[in-house]
């Protein structure tokens, strides 16, 4: 009698992966600031391109992975959108994320001409943006590159304007835009990630302000310099009016005297 003698065993598969991700932007930085008056508001004419890479670095294939792209998009507790996504090209898979109309027109503002010059003279050096989880004043770029065997390596580049929002922002002397991009295996019990702290890559944005008041606030700054120039004048000669400045004594000559100096002097030059 021949005995069954086979057996089978179920292995639990495991993937070990390590996803590396990078990422660079240019240009490294733009000019914001007021406009001369007059001047039309447009987006800025040069787009800023980011370019982010995924590679898959582990010994195990990389299943359903995924790029979230999240970038400062709004000063809180305005929502007027700092950026424009002109385009967005993945070498593997697709890319989705909250699609809303173009704006390069500055949105309306309650002029206080006050409040812009305490603005303008107190001002903090930088400011600093960035995304908190789930941050509603953020643009978040979500992709999902697939399965990505070992040293499979994905692209995706990003162009974006900056709207009138940004360029016309007076509220820092220099802005810092902090965009992180998290590139992820499938979320599973089989799947184990090795240095995760690879899957995380920071690119820094950042503005320079051109130092330029609006003109209002110029206009003001100019009308106020004359006319504490004038009243220190004004109180200057008041000053030198009251000590006596002005009233200076000249010592007078008789005219007696003067004759007899003109007589002596004529009378000498006869002698001679």
């Amino acid at each position: 009698m021949l005995l069954d003698n086979t057996l089978t065993l179920a292995v639990p598969l495991k993937y070990e992966t390590e996803l590396n991700a990078h990422g660079f932007v240019s240009p490294a930085s733009f000019i914001y600031g007021t406009n001369e008056k007059d001047s039309p508001v447009m987006c800025l004419k040069e787009s800023i391109n980011f370019t982010f890479h995924v590679i898959s670095a582990g010994p195990s294939m990389a299943p359903n992975t995924t790029l979230e792209i999240m970038i400062p998009n709004a000063f809180p507790p305005n929502n007027f959108r700092l950026f424009n996504t002109l385009d967005i090209k993945t070498t593997v898979g697709e890319c989705s994320y909250n699609k809303y109309p173009r704006h390069c027109s500055a949105a309306e503002k309650n002029e206080n001409i006050l409040k812009d010059v305490v603005t303008f003279f107190s001002k903090p050096a930088k400011r600093q943006m960035y995304c908190m989880k789930n941050d509603n004043f953020c643009l978040q770029i979500y992709c999902k590159l697939g399965n990505m065997e070992s040293g499979k390596e994905a692209t995706v580049q990003l162009h974006l304007e900056a709207t009138p929002s940004l360029l016309e922002m007076d509220d820092a002397s220099a802005l810092k835009f902090e965009v992180r991009a998290t590139a992820s295996p499938e979320k599973n019990a089989k799947v184990i990630e090795l240095h995760e702290d690879k899957q995380v890559a920071y690119v820094y944005l950042e503005g320079v302000h051109n130092q330029k008041p609006k003109y209002h606030v110029t206009v003001l700054i100019i009308g106020t310099g004359l006319i504490v120039g004038v009243a220190l004048f004004l109180l200057l000669s008041f000053i030198l009016w009251k000590i006596g400045f002005f009233k200076r004594q000249y010592k007078q000559v008789s005219q007696d005297k003067n004759r007899r100096d003109s007589w002596s002097f004529t009378s000498g030059n006869k002698d001679g």
